[in-house]
């Protein structure tokens, strides 16, 4: 299927890619990146896919990653990436930036205990869950130390659901807006400042 969304907003370039592909096509789409390293044909496409966006966005640049584990470009903007599903999703920005995407499961309403303070968002529901989980990643991913506790550092403030937006964040006592949109049964969050 190939790019199903790009577009700029707030001085980000995005774009999303639903992968029905068979690895053979990829292979042949991204013939010029080495995915020999991957042996699970999962990681193998999210890997050609990421470049394949990558190149959508900006042309003759190179993934690299930094000692913390995080994506970076050879032309210095920032890039993230995320995967979940069969989506795959990359942001570059000027600033720098965290982008999660997730698959809205029942998994992160199961686990939220674990992620979110008590009594902070009233009528929990596997959506919402998602969302904040989602924005909590996309945080994590804008720090790339690790070395946070999602539920103690991340504050998500209360919200109302909607098809897409700002929720507001405290993360390490700065306040952050996280963008969020819903994709059919994703939801994408990514802060950038």
């Amino acid at each position: 299927m190939g790019v199903i969304k790009k577009y700029t907003e707030n001085n980000c370039q995005i774009a999303i890619w639903h992968i029905n592909e068979s690895l053979t096509e990829l292979l042949k789409l991204g013939a010029r990146f080495d995915s020999s390293k991957f042996k699970n044909e999962k990681r193998k496409k999210n890997f050609l896919v990421s470049r394949l966006l990558l190149n959508e966005l900006e042309p003759n640049q190179q993934i690299s990653y930094n000692s913390n584990g995080a994506p970076e470009i050879s032309n210095r903007k920032h890039i993230s990436i995320s995967h979940s599903k069969n989506l795959v999703a990359i942001i570059i920005s000027d600033k720098k930036i965290g982008l999660d995407i997730e698959y809205i499961s029942e998994k992160p309403l199961k686990l939220s205990p674990k992620f979110i303070t008590n009594n902070s968002h009233q009528d929990l529901t596997k959506e919402k869950a998602t969302l904040i989980w989602c924005c909590k990643e996309a945080v994590f991913k804008w720090h790339q130390k690790g070395s946070i506790d999602f539920k103690k550092d991340i504050l998500i403030s209360p919200f109302i659901m909607k098809e897409n937006g700002k929720i507001e964040t405290r993360f390490n006592k700065t306040k952050y807006t996280l963008h969020y949109t819903k994709i059919d049964t994703h939801f994408l969050v990514y802060v950038c400042k």
